[in-house]
């Protein structure tokens, strides 16, 4: 069959399983349901706000890889439960009835030293790609020039 993919029970491969444990699902709720745009994360101008984050850990296993049909309607039933959990949290303020959550605060310390780590990185790299970048310019052009 010329331009079809190969079957996956092919006598090659033992399973078709991905060699995954566990598949982690997140819900995060936002205030008033407003996402944090990129700009607003990254520039931090918006107010003070508590994020609310739930994760479910599913064993794989428990997951229809092998089949596509049973794994869209997985997804769609993790998902309608998703909406539900969402929905529920904005009336009540918790994901499920009677869970509580545990509560983090980064001090402005760490804040500050994440940001300084990722502009330090990132200059770091900016340098040592400028210089090879430039390196290999200047072979280019100029191969037998000291």
């Amino acid at each position: 069959m010329p331009g079809n993919l190969a079957p996956s029970h092919s006598p090659g491969l033992s399973h078709t399983r991905p060699p995954i444990k566990y598949v982690l699902d997140v819900t995060i709720a936002y205030p008033n349901g407003i996402p944090l745009s990129l700009a607003t994360f990254g520039l931090g101008t918006r107010e003070k706000c508590d994020i609310a984050v739930n994760y479910k850990i599913y064993d794989a296993d428990e997951v229809p890889f092998e089949d596509e049909e049973k794994l869209r309607d997985w997804m769609y039933e993790v998902y309608k439960e998703k909406d539900e959990m969402l929905a529920r949290y904005y009336a009540t303020g918790e994901f499920n009835p009677g869970e509580k959550g545990t509560r983090i605060a980064f001090s402005w310390a760490k804040i500050i030293g994440m940001y300084g780590f990722w502009f330090g990185s990132f200059y770091a790299q900016y340098n040592v790609y400028s210089y090879v970048i430039s390196a290999v310019v200047k072979f280019l052009l100029f191969p037998f020039s000291s």
